[in-house]
């Protein structure tokens, strides 16, 4: 679970530390510019083997316990870091150093784009019910604490889940009817992925009542 944390350290305080360098050495001076692109070219070697390492140790603990909202962030981080340090040898490293924040921001704002784009919650819904149906570890209850967005990935997967308790008897099933069983009035309220999520819900409950008819005169007969 350790890595993360001392990656995001380190980097905070190595490209600072190289972008000063970078600015205090003196171009015309090619003793200068060669010292720095081989102590800075070490470096950023350096980092991009803890950037390996703390993605292989959060491979592996999503591996065994699934995937969360901060497990996938935090991943989405290190990659941003990956490209940055990218950027940074092909910026400063070749005396672009004044190109080098635009990309980097630039990169963020992509980052959180990418996050958007993919919807998240959804992503992190279908990762862990594919890992219930490959027999892994599964987490009912964390499902219930994700937003709307992952909803109808869940509401499509019931029939596989079965009546996994959420706590005590409580079913999963149970839980995202009570949940999202009942629009609210208010319109202000209105939201794409609620909205999404309510008629999830409502088709799943329809479907549940016509078959539970059919199930009785079955039994009666």
């Amino acid at each position: 679970r350790q890595g993360f944390f001392e990656l995001a350290t380190v980097t905070a305080l190595a490209l600072p530390l190289l972008l000063l360098a970078h600015w205090l050495f003196r171009s015309e001076n090619r003793t200068h510019e060669i010292v720095f692109k081989t102590l800075a070219g070490t470096m950023v070697a350096l980092l991009f083997v803890v950037v390996a390492s703390a993605l292989q140790r959060m491979y592996l603990y999503t591996s065994e316990f699934g995937l969360t909202e901060l497990r996938l962030y935090t991943t989405i981080f290190m990659f941003w870091i990956v490209v940055v340090l990218i950027w940074f040898v092909l910026t400063v490293m070749r005396s672009h150093r004044d190109r080098f924040a635009f990309g980097a921001l630039v990169a963020g704002f992509t980052a959180i784009l990418a996050i958007n784009a993919m919807n998240p919650d959804a992503l992190i819904a279908k990762t862990n019910i594919d890992r219930l149906q490959e027999g892994k570890r599964f987490d009912p209850y964390y499902l219930t604490t994700l937003s709307a967005d992952a909803v109808p990935v869940i509401v499509d997967s019931l029939p596989e889940i079965g009546q996994k308790p959420v706590w005590q008897n409580f079913t999963l099933q149970q839980e995202i009817r009570y949940t999202w069983g009942k629009k609210p009035q208010d319109w202000r309220t209105w939201n794409l992925g609620r909205t999404r999520a309510y008629r999830a819900v409502e088709a799943y409950t329809e479907a549940q009542n016509k078959s539970e008819p059919d199930t009785a005169n079955l039994t009666s007969r």
